[in-house]
């Protein structure tokens, strides 16, 4: 259509509609360009001097036949030129003519050609100018399979929305997500979210920050791509594509597209230059991309690896299991021809960067024996590519049957899945990192592929789909049989025996029980969930409801809202979108409501009055009537109760009475005089600003008995449950006790650590721990006493410290945690020397209010204990040890480290670093130094981070570094 004409800051609603089409004559490009000039000149350093004159080689290209159209039309018609050059390097051009008379020119500078006799990095300067006037200037050292991109235009306002500015004449085209979602295109996000303005505003300051743009610029893309961590560019798509797609804000757009732009200069862009197409296991079956596939040989079909290695001096370090999906999105807004080459270029690669013998040669299995997490964006690439290539072209032909042939392959294994897993099967086996550990959020990585593939049409991923749901669905229903229900979106569960080849366990019982046993359960929280788990998990059980109704599946999401599923909220959607995807209101289901959280400071909440105590239910022969009071202290909406009694439960809800204002009584109902009972409050939504006037809490005020207060309250501080015991007849036992629990562990060295345990200063216990930290044992203490009824000090008090010199010589204990009535404290402290440990029972600390706290050693001295940073490494040696170095905040800790423990023995080598590393903010980086291959897997030398903790707190962080590289995580 033409461009409307719109003023500055003004917007116009279009609607279009089908009618037959009318019969126009297509703008003549030879002719449009009459009056145009665009040259490129390249001076390759030590080397050849190459001028183009661009639109007279697209003129040539047209007269003979081989220019390829991308647009024909009476308002603008665009065809492709490229031009090939000496070793590895090509230009391609595609140039636009409009009606109103300008050209536009997208030019790919390109050293991607590959399998060729000659190529390798250049370093050349080069210049455009466009009518008459230079349009760029550079100097570039490139490397082979390296692109980069620049857009070039006439009058800067024909064309539709590229990268630039809308000063510049550039349209903010806002498109219709919600048609793309139904049409299965990208993914069922919340469009009705308000995105965060601090957000948006960063995406807008990215993209005007020095450096943004420029040709091999990452633009925000994490060029070493192992590395995990909460990064904004993994995900179903990332950050700011979702940002885009949900907002349409010309900032998050701008941030996109320089994010697509970076996609160029990452070294998987191999061009076959022999077949017209990027290489493919059609023409090369044997052939792997990793430097261990060995030199191929010029025009020999059979060889293993590329005729010329990617170079170590790209800073790129591409992996499949945390690669971004930087073209799908950006060509499905756009069009844009050059984002469809990069997309096709990244899903070609991910065929040829499996090993041949594991993706089957030219079978192109992208699955079998991979991370999960890799082959589900493998898979993810490879399906976007099928969809977006143009029809009857080969890369058309290659993708869809290279998409067919693993979803076909995933069918053909539920059979056999199915017997090994079991009661729960229906999740996809894989490379883990861990014998007997299954991460059920690479399962979900995995379902947002194949939902996807679903969604389009795809039989066979329906089919795996709905085999699937019986774990990814059942991992959330099966409480009664031994498996909580919070551990469904845990960061790992146990599958079978932590060794090599051990039958998998068959029941959710068995698979409950081992992961509790391991330390590794949510039990009733969700300790183990402190990451985009549960969101993962939520955008899983959508994708399935939508497509199958599942009525399990509605009721698994409607329990993992109700129950303060970590970052859920509105709020967290709103500040990171990225796996924001809505519940499907199309299929008649309305999404629960989630409690907003306003950006700054919420209004304050109304404080409803006390009513009138109702009267107690008028009492049935052999019954007493049951009654709580509870109070709130609502900060970004109300708590959340769940009362039962007996196991029943009997309340689930809001709570709006104010703590301050007394409260609000809710009847339970009546139940019979001659039994005990048990009245249990379960505190499901805690939420915390960072002050104490930030703070959402539940307090139960009271436990009534026919009326009559039974002495029994308790302030609910943090997510967790308050019970109380009623004695039968309706009498009032004695108040339970609170219980008390303290886990220790230590680091033994000629001896194991002593410790005392005192509470208000009087000695409680003394002892030794056998509880190894390095193995992730821990010996808990209990204690029974009134601990709540105001401020108590506990402390512990280590004795008989002892070093020898190094880290493999010394004594230390450990406070691992310490629960109280079974709710965390969040209380943990490293003892490194003989000095006491103080904590504050009743006044619970809030998570993240103020620095470690202050220890008295035995002198009386107040100290700060220093932070400790645990970095556990193993490896696989092959003729000598993989040596590393460590580093945070760029500053090396120590000299260099050679590994020493077998990445298959499950007994790391631990590195401990202590400094000041309070307030977040930090960076660790492990360097892997001498890499060696002997050309099969027996004959590898790599490097693995298995585990990184601070202060004791997981700080799930993990890596496998296969070549020389870094491996960094933020902390």
């Amino acid at each position: 259509m033409d461009r409307p004409a719109i003023a500055a800051g003004a917007s116009l609603d279009v609607t279009l509609a089908t009618a037959a089409p009318k019969q126009v004559e297509a703008l003549d490009l030879a002719q449009a360009l009459a009056g145009h000039s665009f040259h490129v000149d390249m001076a390759v350093h030590g080397g050849e001097h190459v001028t183009v004159d661009v639109l007279a080689a697209l003129k040539v290209a047209l007269a003979d036949g081989t220019a390829s159209f991308w647009q024909q039309g009476e308002l603008t018609s665009q065809a492709r030129v490229e031009v090939p050059l000496d070793g590895s390097q090509r230009f391609v051009f595609d140039v636009t003519v409009f009606k109103g008379g300008g050209i536009s020119v997208d030019a790919q500078f390109n050293n991607d050609g590959a399998m060729g006799a000659n190529g390798g990095r250049v370093a050349y300067d080069i210049a455009v100018t466009m009518d008459g006037r230079q349009a760029l200037s550079a100097s570039v050292d490139q490397g082979q399979y390296q692109n980069w991109h620049e857009s070039f235009s006439s009058n800067a306002t024909d064309g539709g929305q590229e990268t630039g500015s809308p000063e510049a004449g550039w349209l903010n085209i806002r498109q219709d997500v919600a048609h793309l979602q139904a049409a299965g295109v990208v993914a069922g996000y919340d469009l009705t979210l308000n995105l965060d303005t601090g957000l948006l505003a960063a995406f807008g300051e990215a993209t005007h920050a020095a450096g943004w743009g420029e040709p091999f610029a990452t633009n925000g893309v994490t060029q070493f791509m192992p590395g995990t961590g909460g990064r904004a560019d993994i995900g179903i798509t990332t950050e700011a594509n979702t940002s885009w797609l949900i907002s349409q804000d010309p900032r998050a757009a701008a941030y996109a597209l320089g994010q697509a732009e970076a996609a160029s200069s990452v070294p998987w862009n191999f061009w076959d230059s022999a077949n017209g197409t990027w290489l493919s296991t059609d023409d090369y079956p044997n052939l792997w991309t990793d430097g261990r596939g060995g030199t191929g040989t010029p025009g020999d079909a059979t060889s293993g690896g590329l005729t010329q290695q990617v170079d170590g001096q790209t800073g790129w370090h591409t992996d499949s299991a945390h690669q971004p999906n930087l073209s799908f999105v950006p060509y499905v807004l756009t069009g844009a021809r050059w984002m469809l080459d990069n997309l096709e270029a990244q899903a070609a690669w991910n065929i040829l960067a499996q090993q041949p013998s594991v993706r089957g040669d030219d079978s192109d299995n992208l699955i079998n024996t991979n991370q999960v997490r890799g082959a589900a964006w493998a898979l993810r690439e490879v399906d976007n590519a099928a969809w977006a290539a143009p029809d009857g072209s080969a890369e058309k032909a290659y993708f869809q049957e290279a998409s067919d042939a693993n979803y076909a392959w995933l069918v053909s294994k539920i059979p056999e899945w199915t017997a090994l897993q079991g009661e729960a099967h229906g999740w996809v086996p894989g490379s883990y990192g861990a014998d007997g550990a299954l991460p059920p959020w690479q399962q979900d990585y995995f379902a947002s592929t194949v939902i996807a593939a679903a969604s389009r049409g795809n039989a066979d991923a329906l089919t795996f789909l709905e085999w699937q749901s019986n774990f990814l669905v059942g991992r959330f229903t099966h409480a009664a049989e031994g498996f909580d229900a919070h551990d469904g979106a845990a960061y790992l569960l146990a599958i079978s025996d932590a060794t090599e080849g051990a039958a998998l366990y068959q029941s959710w019982a068995e698979i409950g029980a081992q992961t509790d046993a391991r330390g590794w359960s949510n039990n009733d929280g969700w300790s183990q969930s402190q990451g985009d788990y549960a969101q993962l998990a939520v955008a899983t059980l959508a994708g399935i409801y939508r497509l199958t109704g599942s009525a399990e599946a509605k009721a698994a999401y409607e329990a993992l809202m109700a129950d303060g599923a970590p970052f859920t909220g509105r709020d967290n959607y709103e500040h990171d979108p990225t796996f924001a995807i809505a519940w499907p209101d199309a299929v008649g289901v309305t999404p629960l409501p989630r409690p907003d959280t306003p950006e700054v400071i919420p209004p304050p909440v109304e404080e409803i009055p006390l009513p009138e105590v109702p009267v107690a239910p008028a009492p049935v022969d052999g019954t007493v009537a049951l009654a709580v009071v509870l109070g709130a202290e609502s900060w970004a909406g109300n708590p959340i109760a769940v009362i039962r009694v007996d196991g029943e439960e009997v309340f689930r809800g809001e709570v709006a009475a104010q703590h301050a204002a007394g409260g609000q009584r809710y009847e339970l109902g009546n139940f019979a005089a001659n039994a005990a009972h048990t009245v249990t409050v379960d505190y499901v939504n805690d939420a915390w600003g960072g002050t104490s006037s930030t703070d959402r809490n539940l307090y139960v005020e009271s436990v009534l008995v026919n009326g009559v207060a039974s002495g029994f309250h308790q302030d609910l501080l943090q997510n967790g449950q308050a019970a109380f015991e009623l004695t039968a007849a309706g009498s009032v036992g004695a108040p339970q006790q609170d219980v008390l629990r303290i886990a220790l562990s230590g680091d033994a060295w000629q001896g194991d650590a002593r410790y005392a345990v005192l509470i208000d200063g009087k000695q409680v216990a003394e002892g030794t721990t056998w509880a190894s930290h390095a193995a992730g044992q821990q010996e808990v203490l209990e204690f029974k006493g009134d601990f709540t009824g105001g401020e108590h000090a506990l402390t512990i008090r280590f004795l008989n410290d002892s070093w020898g010199g190094t880290a493999d010589t010394d004594r230390n204990l450990y406070v691992d945690g310490v629960t109280l009535n079974g709710v965390d404290q969040h209380f943990a402290a490293s003892l490194l020397t003989n000095l006491d440990q103080n904590f504050a029972l009743g006044a619970v600390k809030q998570p993240g209010s103020d620095a470690l706290p202050e220890n008295t050693a035995p002198g009386g001295a107040q100290t700060v204990l220093p932070d400790v940073l645990r970095i556990a490494v193993s490896q696989d040696a092959y003729q000598g040890d993989a040596r590393y170095l460590i580093m945070v905040d760029g500053v090396q800790m120590g000299g260099e480290h050679a590994a020493s423990a077998s990445h298959g023995s499950g007994n790391p080598d631990v590195i401990e670093v202590q400094g000041d590393f309070a307030g977040g903010g930090h960076a660790l980086t492990v360097r892997f130094l001498n890499d060696a291959w002997g050309g099969d897997a027996n004959s590898d030398r790599n490097l693995y981070v298995d585990a990184v903790e601070l202060n004791g707190v997981d700080q799930n962080a993990h890596a496998a570094l296969l070549q020389n590289g870094d491996a960094v995580f933020a902390f």
